[in-house]
């Protein structure tokens, strides 16, 4: 498969499945197995605060030589995404499975055992677990809330680019944090080597500025923020609140999360983790 035939089953696939995204314009880059579809996104490189306005979580199509096609955000860092998609291929064609999706479909029986308690309130996914520790915030307030928290974004990016490797293209960066433990990961990537790097004391305290920022939202403060920069200053930030089970390499043990809910009460708690922090069989206290 070429270039030309990979955009044109993005084309087929986006205008039969209804999608807001362009069909004009769009360039191809070859990976191992198959082709990365997307629309290029024009930025003014002179200012240096033009990469604020570039869209967020815009969709990347993987089409693989078999044509399977999928459609991932770029939220998700490229050599990651690439990476899965490719395992995914190579399993299709001998029929072996992927050790992380074993690992979540293995979690979730673990979490399912015994079923739901019927005497708890639940919604949609999500068990009530208690009061905020503040009065809600009204639009003006949260406006200026989530404009701080933004703003405190680009101090750990600046600092996390300066610790890659000459040359480097993208870094990625997920922090999976409590009040008592923390899991932080870096790595920074370009199109000939990928190094992981340690982060310092000195990054991760902005991090927990950040969250505590953050957790002055109605939705509380993230488990996991996760950041993908380019070398051009491009940044997606995506904050992570539990709408699924966290990757196994960043889930902290149960009192952790029993201790930041301590710390920062909210409203709603995933019922997944819920059940993850009270374990199988047990009943939270009435």
């Amino acid at each position: 498969m070429d270039a030309a035939q990979a955009i044109s089953l993005v084309v087929n696939w986006i205008r039969s499945h209804g999608l807001d995204y362009p069909t004009e314009g769009l360039e191809a880059d070859r990976f191992d197995a198959g082709w990365s579809v997307y629309a290029p996104v024009e930025i003014d490189e002179s200012d240096p605060l033009a990469f604020l306005e570039m869209p967020v979580g815009r969709s990347v199509f993987l089409v693989g030589d078999s044509g399977r096609i999928e459609e991932v955000s770029s939220s998700v860092p490229p050599p990651q995404a690439i990476d899965r998609f490719v395992a995914q291929e190579r399993a299709g064609s001998t029929g072996q499975g992927m050790g992380s999706d074993d690992y979540m479909a293995d979690f979730v029986r673990w979490l399912e055992q015994d079923g739901p308690d019927e005497d708890e309130p639940e919604t949609g996914g999500i068990k009530i677990v208690g009061p905020l520790p503040h009065d809600p915030l009204a639009g003006d307030d949260i406006d200026v809330v989530a404009a701080e928290a933004s703003m405190l974004i680009e101090p750990i990016v600046q600092e996390l680019a300066l610790l890659g490797p000459p040359e480097w293209e993208w870094l990625w960066a997920e922090f999976a944090f409590t009040v008592s433990a923390e899991i932080a990961h870096l790595r920074f990537s370009s199109y000939h080597r990928s190094v992981v790097v340690p982060v310092p004391e000195s990054v991760a305290a902005l991090v927990r500025d950040q969250r505590h920022a953050v957790a002055m939202m109605p939705a509380g403060p993230w488990w996991r923020l996760l950041l993908t920069v380019t070398n051009r200053g491009e940044t997606t930030v995506n904050y992570d609140y539990g709408d699924g089970p966290f990757p196994y390499d960043q889930l902290l043990a149960p009192e952790h999360y029993q201790n930041d809910l301590e710390a920062y009460p909210r409203p709603r708690v995933p019922a997944w983790l819920a059940r993850y922090i009270e374990g199988p069989g047990q009943r939270r206290p009435s």
